[in-house]
């Protein structure tokens, strides 16, 4: 053969190497579009299902915070009674005591021996 023929040949295979590529490429091309084109209803359902999921936490997270709040406002109001009732019952002993000393005296005296024999006889 001669070096015509040669260069000949070889550009006839670059030619059809080139066609082949192309043909290839447009029929991946081909299978890529009709993929996407049936996954995009399955991938509309799948987001919409997760969309709706994300409103449905949202809305329990919700839910949940407003249940908190209410709770910790009654845990505070049930904590500012408490205190009341506390100072009012400390004004009322002290005020016991200072209205009759001997009396208050005598009763502590009593708890205190009281005690001490309760946890005198654990031994």
């Amino acid at each position: 053969m001669n070096a015509n023929a040669i260069d000949k040949a070889a550009t006839d295979i670059k030619d059809t190497a080139q066609d082949a590529r192309k043909d290839a490429h447009n029929a991946v091309d081909k299978v890529a579009d009709k993929v996407a084109d049936k996954a995009q209803p399955v991938i509309d359902k799948v987001a919409a299902s997760v969309h709706s999921g994300v409103e449905q936490v949202g809305e329990k997270i919700n839910a949940v915070s407003d249940t908190v709040s209410s709770a910790s406002d009654k845990l505070v109001e049930r904590s500012k009674e408490w205190g009341a009732a506390c100072q009012r019952a400390g004004e009322t002993g002290r005020t016991y005591v200072r209205e009759r000393p001997a009396t208050s005296l005598l009763v502590a005296l009593a708890a205190g021996y009281g005690l001490s024999k309760l946890l005198g006889a654990r031994k």
